[in-house]
């Protein structure tokens, strides 16, 4: 048989067995995108990072519920007495958080959540590399009428962390606030990010004439935390958290997240 007739048998069976296990490889790949939908079954989240379920819990026991709700990431408030100093807290709760067991390299992620309108705690959704890249969705609880978008990457040309110079205060399309569900997405290819709910945002990411770019495969990261210390972070939080008005539980709700492959 000719050798090119054998190649092109092989290609079609390859691509073939790839469409039968793209559920599979979807919680695996390394360095592509594969299309994917959850709504947080409890069947796709354990406390396991082995790749069985697509997500795993990384945050203390009790602190997350699946179920017909979507995915309920909990605040707890810290036990024993809490001091204010200036515009901090003494004790910090710990958040959830959740990670995703694949890793996306390039797509359209697309996350239904709401977060507490309470000042000091910040609700997100992330892709975050082993490289410390980051493309964030942050939900700022003290600002309720506006969402925050944020990229961290760095160079060999950076003296150190580039803090808040990406980041973006975004508008509602319409009168909204955090604490409402809405479909957030990240659009990411090789050339931009373009951030969206009810619109849509272009993020520049040129510092020290160098283009700071996430380019490797991330993670998805779900979360809620307490921002009320150090200073700098609980000032722009809003904070921090007045645990004397604020319920001693609040949760973060992540309905669902879609994953589209155009690139």
């Amino acid at each position: 048989m000719d050798l090119s007739l054998l190649w092109n048998l092989f290609y079609v069976l390859t691509l073939a067995l790839g469409s039968r296990s793209a559920h599979f490889s979807a919680r695996r790949s390394n360095s592509n995108c594969q299309p994917f939908h959850s709504t947080f079954d409890p069947s796709e989240v354990s406390r396991s990072n082995s790749g069985d379920t697509p997500f795993a819990v990384v945050s203390p026991k009790n602190s997350v519920k699946a179920g017909d709700d979507g995915l309920q990431l909990f605040l707890d408030k810290p036990s024993g007495q809490i001091k204010q100093k200036e515009n901090t807290n003494s004790k910090v709760a710990e958040g959830a958080t959740v990670n995703s067991t694949f890793t996306v390299l390039y797509g359209k992620v697309t996350f239904e959540l709401a977060g507490p309108a309470v000042a000091g705690i910040v609700t997100a959704a992330i892709m975050i590399a082993e490289g410390h890249d980051e493309i964030d969705i942050e939900l700022v609880g003290g600002d309720p009428s506006h969402w925050q978008t944020n990229v961290f990457t760095s160079d060999p040309k950076d003296d150190e962390p580039l803090y808040g110079v990406f980041g973006g205060i975004e508008d509602y399309s319409t009168k909204a606030s955090v604490d409402e569900f809405h479909e957030y997405s990240i659009d990411w290819n090789e050339e931009r990010i373009i951030w969206g709910v009810d619109g849509s945002a272009v993020q520049d990411t040129r510092e020290n004439g160098v283009l700071h770019y996430p380019s490797h495969a991330a993670r998805i990261q779900l979360g809620i935390w307490d921002a009320s210390f150090p200073a700098g972070t609980s000032e722009w939080a809003r904070g921090p958290i007045d645990w004397n008005q604020a319920p001693p539980r609040m949760a973060a709700i992540f309905k669902s997240v879609s994953i589209e492959c155009p690139y």
